[in-house]
């Protein structure tokens, strides 16, 4: 499965993409909105992990972005703070599948992955331009 993760926070980002590339997944960095939305318009991707803060702002947009272009890719919102307390994610951005809390446990991420890559296979994601 390709992977985008959007994470500003160097160390999380290689512990995140170390630990997807070791489930078998190809992985792309980014750490801003700008870069996220550069690598959404040139290469089609399966799962995005998404932090809420980056430095160019909130990172909604991405996931609007994502949502209206490629209607299958599955998002993982990661925060570090109380945004979407009672699961209202999906009502305010419905780009969004899933929310992790900051500390992530890599068990739950592999296991939302995990389910995330058998979506892939039963819905393929199909972009638009």
């Amino acid at each position: 499965m390709r992977c985008l993760v959007v994470e500003d926070d160097d160390i999380l980002a290689g512990v995140l993409s170390d630990y997807l590339t070791g489930l078998g997944h190809d992985v792309t960095r980014a750490a801003t909105i700008a870069a996220a939305l550069h690598c959404l318009r040139t290469t089609k991707f399966d799962l995005l992990l998404l932090d809420y803060r980056l430095p160019d702002g909130i990172s909604l947009p991405v996931s609007e972005y994502a949502a209206a272009t490629c209607p299958n890719l599955r998002t993982i919102l990661l925060t570090g703070s109380g945004v979407f307390p009672h699961g209202e994610a999906a009502t305010i951005a419905p780009g969004i599948d899933w929310v992790l809390r900051k500390p992530v446990a890599l068990a739950d991420l592999g296991a939302i992955v995990d389910y995330a890559a058998l979506d892939a296979q039963l819905h393929p994601v199909d972009c638009v331009s």
